[in-house]
């Protein structure tokens, strides 16, 4: 059964000193667990880079193997609304606890989806059984967590990782699963990921079933991305007022590599900032690219506006010496 395993569940670390970057976090998680005590937590950073992962370790620290009536794990895009919050939430977290640290921990993923109604609810329960229970909450936006909340936690940011943190993960599966990764592969796992390392495991497994050696074009093939070289030639021809050649690359990658026009935008506009354009051009683009975004988002056929998109590189320069 193991070996169907998503692996980022097989290679998840149990504990805190397995735990790959966000070191500051980690080396004031094991303060917490040396001192057998912790506040109420919220964790703040974007997707896949180590938030749930973190919070898993911490229980562990704590409970060993205990854990299963000590902790409590909860997402809340699952059930965002005040009634989990009564019934769930608040019946584990009045349960008195037997165990040698004096609380139980709950974890609420995805924090940020509960509804204004449902955080309120939080708070008070935060408040009256801290005694108890003691809560870690997830988000990706922390600004969509009330005051009163924040406030009674303490707040803990975590950053996309870097390419050694990856790199290291890469290299562990790398042994575990006896397969091969080139250079150019890490290059690109990284590159796709953007710091997001369940999104580079998940592609790098997927790779893993076609090819037990797994180089950067089979990465870029499997996660249905671009290589960095041709969006760069897309935006080097659609500058030089090239939109023919433009258009015909930004088709390839539709018809052939299957690119979503969302995909595609995010790459775009990775290049324009890392870009060595003019500033004023540069901002130009970037203001085109979000108001294309906005236009997909609303249901705006995406091969129109992609196109469109690619016209208004052809622009650009011209639109910077206006101004």
């Amino acid at each position: 059964m193991e070996d169907f395993l998503p692996w980022t569940e097989k290679y998840r670390p149990a504990r805190l000193k397995e735990v790959i970057g966000q070191k500051a976090i980690v080396q004031t998680m094991e303060a917490f667990v040396k001192r057998k005590t912790m506040p109420h937590l919220l964790f703040s950073g974007p997707p896949g880079v180590g938030k749930t992962t973190v919070a898993m370790a911490l229980a562990h620290e704590f409970y060993g193997k205990e854990i299963a009536g000590n902790f409590l794990e909860l997402n809340a895009s699952d059930e965002r609304g005040i009634d989990v919050v009564r019934g769930k939430i608040k019946e584990f977290a009045r349960a008195m606890t037997a165990n040698d640290v004096g609380f139980k921990i709950i974890f609420l993923d995805e924090a940020d989806a509960l509804t204004q109604d449902a955080q309120q609810a939080l708070r008070r329960t935060m408040e009256v059984y801290s005694d108890v229970t003691r809560m870690i909450l997830s988000c990706n936006y922390s600004s969509k967590i009330i005051e009163p909340i924040q406030s009674r936690t303490a707040i803990f940011r975590f950053s996309n990782l870097s390419k050694h943190d990856l790199e290291r993960m890469v290299r562990h599966i790398e042994k575990g699963e006896h397969i091969e990764v080139t250079k150019d592969g890490v290059e690109a796992l990284y590159y796709i990921s953007d710091g997001d390392m369940r999104r580079a495991i998940n592609a790098l497994q997927g790779a893993a079933f076609i090819s037990k050696k797994i180089d950067g074009d089979l990465v870029y093939r499997v996660a249905s991305r671009a290589r960095p070289k041709e969006i760069d030639e897309i935006i080097n021809f659609a500058y030089e007022g090239k939109f023919t050649k433009a258009r015909k690359l930004v088709e390839e990658l539709f018809v052939h590599k299957g690119l979503s026009g969302e995909d595609l935008i995010l790459q775009l506009y990775r290049a324009v900032l890392n870009s060595d354009m003019p500033e004023k051009e540069k901002a130009f683009l970037v203001d085109k690219i979000g108001e294309y975004n906005f236009r997909m988002v609303e249901g705006a056929n995406e091969r129109i506006q992609i196109d469109a998109l690619v016209a208004q590189f052809a622009l650009a320069r011209e639109a910077s010496k206006k101004d």
